[in-house]
């Protein structure tokens, strides 16, 4: 039973993590253009619900007026949603704030306390787009205070023997029925995410994969500065890294690369994604605005030792980004992973050899020193 209970809290923390990861793409950090639409739309006609609902006997005196006003408010909130391409952000959260105080502000003011309830169903189609388009806990936020707006609606219909008992609490658990499939959805969308996160994932050293690393390089490209960014790249690997698997085992190899990671990690600091390309090969990119540091990366690392003396060799390449469409940021990734990976290989052969030489010598004064003695 223990074990049943720490897979449904760890699936649920995964599921919150995927929901609460930032987004650094200014092109994903609100709905599209389809989406919005159907947000205009839907405040519009929630605006004209409003405006034929004020005269009716739902209202009455001071309670008419301002949910007529509330009502027209959102009609030019629907035309700016429609035509804009600034419904982002805190423009949403702003967006959802304002929609659950006039949804209040008008189920309060309702004469009929029984449909009051009803329509905090208003509430749920607000949380759906809550999902879509803010953080997580604007959401969970706007989900708990409409649960407390229903609440009080449902408390107030009591006060005033708006219905018995029994049919306040049918109508209250209905909503309440109603506000849980956007949390349905919620959830969902929270796995759909942490499934995603995890193919972007390499399972041994918990970076990112190829694939991951060409999605981070698209959204990063977005926030260059510059209308010619660079894509600059260093790619690295252990040196005899075979010799590593065949002679201590692959759980050894395994703590070597789980070792560079940590370093690679450690030394961008953030400021290069940092990926497994496959194998004991890494990559450390970034888009910048202008010239960098990666051959001054690239030849810090090769004067690093690894767990057992291992050493690392690393080749550094920049490629200009042209545009920041997927096709060009795939391509310039490919080119420089290409060019960087062939300075890889030079270095590695100047290392054979400089070796091969130091080799040489060595026996040279071996021989040396056994004719001295004879």
């Amino acid at each position: 039973m223990a074990t049943n209970s720490t897979t449904w809290v760890d699936r649920l923390r995964i599921v919150l993590d995927g929901l609460s990861e930032p987004d650094e793409s200014p092109d994903r950090s609100g709905p599209n253009t389809l989406t919005r639409v159907a947000v205009g739309l839907g405040t519009l006609v929630i605006g004209v619900i409003g405006l034929l609902s004020a005269p009716s006997e739902e209202y009455s005196g001071w309670g008419a007026v301002v949910t007529a006003v509330v009502s027209l408010t959102s009609l030019p909130a629907a035309l700016w949603i429609c035509v804009t391409h600034r419904f982002r952000g805190r423009a949403v959260v702003a967006f959802v704030a304002w929609a659950d105080v006039s949804v209040t502000v008008c189920m309060l003011l309702k004469e009929e306390r029984l449909t009051a309830i009803g329509g905090t169903a208003l509430f749920a189609v607000l949380t759906t787009l809550a999902v879509i388009a803010t953080p997580l806990r604007v959401c969970l936020a706007h989900m708990l205070y409409s649960t407390a707006v229903l609440a009080v609606v449902a408390v107030n219909a009591v006060i005033w023997q708006a219905a018995s008992l029994w049919v306040i609490a049918a109508h209250t658990l209905t909503m309440l029925l109603v506000f849980l499939t956007p949390f349905v959805l919620l959830v969902h969308l929270g796995e759909l995410r942490a499934q995603a996160r995890q193919s972007f994932l390499d399972p041994l050293t918990g970076l990112l994969n190829r694939r991951g690393l060409e999605d981070a390089l698209l959204r990063r490209a977005h926030l260059a500065k510059t209308d010619t960014p660079l894509l600059e790249t260093v790619v690295v690997d252990v040196d005899d890294f075979k010799s590593v698997n065949d002679r201590w085992g692959h759980h050894v190899g395994d703590t070597v690369l789980t070792d560079l990671a940590r370093h690679l990690t450690v030394v961008t600091a953030g400021r290069w994604v940092v990926a497994r390309l496959g194998g004991d090969e890494f990559a450390c990119t970034r888009v910048t605005d202008g010239p960098g540091a990666a051959d001054e990366l690239a030849a810090s690392l090769t004067r690093v030792s690894m767990v057992a003396g291992y050493t690392m060799s690393a080749g550094a390449a920049d490629v200009p980004l042209p545009d920041r469409s997927p096709a060009a940021v795939t391509e310039a990734m490919t080119a420089a992973l290409r060019a960087a990976d062939k300075r890889l290989y030079d270095s590695k052969s100047r290392k054979a050899r400089g070796a091969d030489d130091h080799a040489r010598g060595h026996r040279g004064r071996r021989g040396d020193d056994a004719n001295a003695t004879g």
